[in-house]
């Protein structure tokens, strides 16, 4: 007589195992991104959609109080364009991401060729490079602002010493330099973080094709324009996207170097956009200048992102 066999003992059903199968399965992988999704969504897109609606409406703090914010239409793009200082603020935008990205892409490729250099102690100088980018940007400018000083800065010192200059002069009180005075620090601080790009885009030019150029005759600037660039052309690219962005959002140096000032000497869009929501208390003409900088840092941040998939399909 042979003894009969017992049912095995259902598992326990626990919460982890309904989504090991079935429908649970299909919406784990959701559940699992959903808290980065209500954060993204809370941080990043309400705010960007509630700015740009806030462009179409009357939003004053006399309408904040008031609880009644009419549709204004293009009513605050058209007050933005007559703004005279929009268009001064236009200009020196202009003027001031050009000097930047084309300075810190000239320095920072001639200092990428310097370093990627050989030689005893080059790990030094690649860190002592970086110090201007690591150190905190209320630091940089507050000190670049001590250098301005008209009475005691060391910049006027330097200058009168060397010849350049015949008296101290107040770089950052005359509508003639203001503007330019805070680029050179934008410059200064800027310039490491196109360095460190290109320095590791140039580590991967391969030795070969340099050799092979110094065995055709190529040397210097012939090998520079027909070799080297080619080969880093993409990061180089990248390079200058990412200046162009950083520039554009670089609020602090102009804003506690001058506040873009003397006159709106040095005023640019984003210091325009901050006076009108915050010492106007026009919400709606802020909005709109903020817009305008969010159209223009979208189509850079498409390239940005056409050209990272330029570099993965090389």
């Amino acid at each position: 007589m042979t003894a009969r066999a017992q049912p095995a003992p259902a598992l326990k059903r626990t919460w982890s195992s309904i989504f090991e199968t079935g429908r649970g399965a299909r919406i784990y992988p959701y559940l699992m991104v959903l808290p980065a999704v209500v954060i993204v969504v809370g941080v990043v897109v309400y705010p960007v959609v509630s700015g740009i609606l806030s462009a179409f409406f009357d939003v004053t703090l006399r309408t904040l109080n008031s609880g009644d914010m009419p549709f204004v239409g293009f009513r605050n793009f058209q007050r933005v364009f007559a703004d005279p200082s929009f268009g001064l603020a236009s200009f020196n935008t202009f003027v001031w991401v050009v000097l930047n990205v084309v300075a810190q892409l000239g320095f920072g490729l001639a200092l990428a060729l310097l370093l990627h250099r050989i030689v005893p102690g080059i790990g030094f100088f690649r860190s002592g490079i970086l110090v201007p980018w690591v150190v905190p940007s209320v630091v940089a400018v507050l000190t670049w602002r001590w250098m301005y000083d008209p009475s005691v800065g060391i910049v006027n010192e330097i200058l009168v010493r060397l010849g350049i200059i015949d008296a101290y002069h107040p770089w950052l009180g005359d509508t003639a330099t203001s503007l330019y005075a805070v680029t050179v620090e934008s410059i200064w601080k800027g310039t490491p973080f196109v360095m460190l790009l290109l320095l590791a885009a140039l580590q991967l030019v391969p030795k070969s094709i340099l050799e092979a150029a110094s065995m055709d005759g190529a040397s210097g600037w012939r090998k520079l324009w027909y070799v080297i660039l080619p080969q880093i052309r993409v990061s180089f690219a990248i390079a200058a996207v990412l200046t162009f962005i950083l520039t554009v959002n670089n609020f602090n140096a102009i804003w506690l170097m001058t506040e873009g000032g003397p006159l709106n000497s040095s005023e640019i869009l984003f210091t325009l956009a901050y006076k009108y929501g915050f010492q106007r208390y026009d919400l709606g003409m802020a909005s709109a200048v903020a817009t305008m900088l969010f159209v223009g840092l979208v189509i850079a941040t498409t390239l940005y992102l056409k050209l990272i998939q330029a570099s993965e399909g090389d």
